[in-house]
C-alpha cells in the first residue's frame, strides 16, 4: 500500500471517529470498517478486550465517548507502510475526563481489506497510563434490568422510538434504588425526592420489536445534593444506546437537600459539592 493511500484511509477513519465521539451517528464509521472488524485493546481498563464485529467495535467507541463526555479526539502523527495490507500509525489521543485533561500517544497496527479497516491492534506507549485514563470511574454498584421490546415501545417501522429510552432509563434507576438503596418509596417516606435536572442519550444501533435487551445502570458522579447515573442499553455485545441522567435531591418545601443516608451509604465517592 502506498503511503498516500494509507493517509487517506486513516484520515477517513479519524474524521469518522471524531465526529462520532462528538455525538454524531455511526454511518461514516460503517463505511470505513469491515463488517467482521476486530479491535484489540490491551490492559485492564474499562475499554480493554477483543471487540469482534462491527457492532461490538462501535460499542467500544461508544463506551469511550461516554467515559470522555464527548471530549475524545484523535490526531494522526506518523504512518508506516509496506508491500502488504498492513499499516502502522502513531496517533495522539486527547480527552477531558472528570475535569482533567489527558493527552497520550499510541501505536495502532491496522489490517486493510478491500479499502476498509479489517483489524486494529492498539499499542499504547504507556499501558499503565492508558489504563488510568480509561479506568472505570463508577461511584457505586451497578444494576442490570432485562427488557423485552413490546409493540408500545415501537414506531410504525417496528423500531424503538427514541423517546422510549428515557422510560427505560427511569425504570432501570428505580430498579437500582430497589436493589441498593431500599427503594424509591423509602426515600419519599423520609421526605426526599429525586428530580431530573438533565438527561441525554447517544444512539449507536437500532432496537426492534421483540428484541431482548439489557439496561445497565450505575452511578458515575456524586455531589452533596446530586447524583448522576450512567445507562447502557445493549443486546448481547451490541451497544444500542448510552446515556446519563442527573438527579438532585429535594425536600418538601426546602428546595435541594443533601442526598439521604440510604443513598450515601452505597456510593463510593464522598459528596464534593
Amino acid at each position: 500500500m502506498r503511503q498516500d493511500e494509507a493517509w487517506q484511509l486513516l484520515d477517513r477513519l479519524h474524521q469518522a471517529q471524531n465526529a462520532f465521539y462528538q455525538g454524531g451517528d455511526a454511518a461514516a464509521l460503517r463505511e470505513v470498517l469491515a463488517e467482521d472488524v476486530v479491535w484489540h485493546v490491551p490492559g485492564r481498563s474499562a475499554v480493554s478486550g477483543d471487540h469482534r464485529g462491527i457492532d461490538a467495535v462501535l460499542g467500544y467507541f461508544a463506551r469511550r465517548r461516554e467515559l470522555a463526555g464527548r471530549s475524545f479526539r484523535l490526531a494522526g502523527r506518523q504512518v508506516l507502510v509496506g508491500d502488504g495490507d498492513r499499516i502502522a500509525a502513531v496517533t495522539d489521543g486527547h480527552a477531558v475526563i472528570d475535569g482533567q485533561e489527558f493527552t497520550w500517544p499510541a501505536l495502532a497496527l491496522y489490517q486493510v481489506r478491500h479499502g476498509r479497516i479489517a483489524a486494529c491492534r492498539l499499542l499504547p506507549f504507556d499501558v499503565e497510563e492508558f489504563d488510568a485514563i480509561w479506568a472505570d470511574r463508577a461511584a457505586g454498584p451497578a444494576h442490570e434490568a432485562p427488557l423485552r421490546v413490546r409493540p408500545r415501545h415501537c414506531d410504525a417501522q417496528g423500531m424503538v422510538h427514541a423517546s422510549r429510552y428515557y422510560e427505560f432509563f427511569e425504570d432501570a434507576f428505580v430498579g437500582w434504588l430497589d436493589e441498593h438503596a431500599g427503594g424509591y418509596a423509602r426515600l419519599r417516606e423520609a421526605g426526599t425526592d429525586l428530580v431530573v435536572v438533565s438527561s441525554g442519550c447517544d444512539h449507536g444501533a437500532p432496537a426492534r420489536l421483540d428484541d431482548r435487551l439489557t439496561v445497565r445502570v450505575r452511578p458515575v458522579r456524586v455531589g452533596r445534593t446530586s447524583l448522576t447515573m450512567s445507562f447502557t442499553v445493549h443486546r448481547r455485545e451490541t451497544v444500542i444506546v448510552t446515556g446519563q441522567t442527573a438527579y438532585v435531591a429535594v425536600g418538601k418545601g426546602k428546595g435541594s437537600v443533601p442526598l439521604p443516608e440510604p443513598l450515601r451509604a452505597v456510593l463510593h465517592s464522598p459528596p464534593t459539592g
